[in-house]
């Protein structure tokens, strides 16, 4: 046998063969579910100084009330339990309802909704974004990446998200190689 004959185990190209300035596009649909996951995430990666302060002020607001109910009584500890529990819900929400009445207008205003069928790739300096909206490039310099359980999340500076989700049209190998190549120019 020669050693050019045909290796089933050999890859067809090897990735020095490949070009590496070219990276595959991915076409993906954004489901409500996607959305919402990905809105919690970019809420506490954007939020996070700010619902750290908040967080901890709630706890403490809420010791003080315990302390203080434990030595009024048994019904006033338990009329203080709940009422501590619904207001630090409502103030831990109210700390990032403005972020998220944004975010979902500026994706709405992208065409980044349930159901719209998004593709991205990337070429030297940005991520190129094709929504129903339009087309939108966001630099890489400027982007924050952070990996989720549903995919990859890109963060621009400004208040809005992509999720590149791992469940797509493409193969894994391809989202792979589009994640791995975002990361590397936004370390640069």
């Amino acid at each position: 046998m020669t050693p050019d004959s045909i290796n089933p185990y050999r890859p067809s190209v090897t990735i020095s063969e490949k070009n590496a300035d070219t990276v595959s596009e991915i076409q993906f649909r954004l489901t409500h579910r996607l959305l919402r996951h990905s809105e919690a995430k970019y809420l506490i990666q954007s939020n996070s100084n700010r619902l750290m302060l908040g967080s901890m002020l709630i706890i403490t607001i809420s010791t003080v009330i315990f302390i203080v109910a434990m030595y009024s009584g048994t019904l006033s500890f338990f009329t203080a339990l709940i009422g501590t529990m619904v207001t630090a819900s409502t103030a831990y929400l109210a700390l990032v309802h403005h972020a998220k009445i944004e975010i979902r207008q500026n994706l709405k205003r992208h065409g980044m909704e349930d159901g719209a069928v998004c593709s991205i790739t990337m070429n030297d300096d940005s991520v190129i974004i094709n929504t129903p909206a339009g087309t939108y490039h966001w630099p890489t310099g400027k982007l924050r990446t952070y990996k989720t359980q549903k995919g990859q999340l890109l963060i621009p500076r400004e208040p809005i998200f992509l999720i590149i989700p791992k469940v797509n049209e493409s193969t894994r190998a391809q989202f792979k190689e589009l994640v791995k190549a975002i990361k590397s120019q936004t370390r640069k």
